[in-house]
């Protein structure tokens, strides 16, 4: 599986060498872009507490993360109210990379503490590795074995991926360094929003 992994990853960073793109600080706006398999759209919908075939942010993380997670949340929920001022539809997911300790009543709790409107997504198992993979997200939990199954740590990255409504991967950014980039993008909308 990991070397699944890798090779989407590597796909990806490919597609960003190769592909016409248009790089803002460490925002990256693709060009061109292929939609997402209608299995992983569909994995998306079913955490989603809003309607299909409209923009979306999706964040990774896990509820006990004390720094990444909670900044990416605020900034999603940030650019959530930005969207709203420009009447753009943007939906937001927050997916946890941790499922044996986010159960949906502490993930339900966590996304409502930032956004009412954030939407959460729990999958385990090979469902939970392919979106990983899809995505390019790497995880590595730290402390985690059969005598210390509640206090481990997760490293994990903090890209965030703006999704268009047909399902395709616009813009990759830092969901912690980066989203002024991206609430400059939905207040000037420019050709990204404007041309679905």
């Amino acid at each position: 599986m990991r070397n699944r992994a890798l090779c989407n990853l590597a796909a990806i960073m490919m597609l960003l060498l190769l592909a016409p793109t248009k790089l803002i600080a460490s925002t990256i706006v693709l060009k061109h872009v292929a939609p997402l398999q209608k299995e992983t759209i569909a994995h998306l919908n079913q955490g989603s507490k809003s309607d299909s075939g409209q923009w979306r942010l999706v964040v990774f993380g896990f509820t006990n993360c004390s720094d990444v997670c909670p900044m990416s949340l605020a900034n999603l929920s940030m650019l959530m109210g930005a969207a709203e001022e420009e009447n753009i539809k943007l939906a937001g997911t927050f997916v946890t990379i941790d499922p044996d300790r986010d159960t949906h009543a502490v993930l339900a709790e966590y996304t409502d503490k930032f956004n009412a409107d954030i939407a959460y997504l729990r999958l385990t198992g090979k469902d939970l590795e392919h979106l990983k993979s899809t995505f390019g997200v790497e995880t590595v939990f730290y402390t985690k074995n059969a005598g210390n199954r509640i206090h481990y740590q997760v490293d994990h990255s903090s890209t965030g991926f703006l999704i268009d409504p047909e399902g395709r991967i616009r813009v990759l950014f830092d969901a912690v360094e980066d989203a002024v980039d991206i609430a400059n993008m939905i207040h000037e909308q420019g050709t990204l929003f404007s041309h679905e």
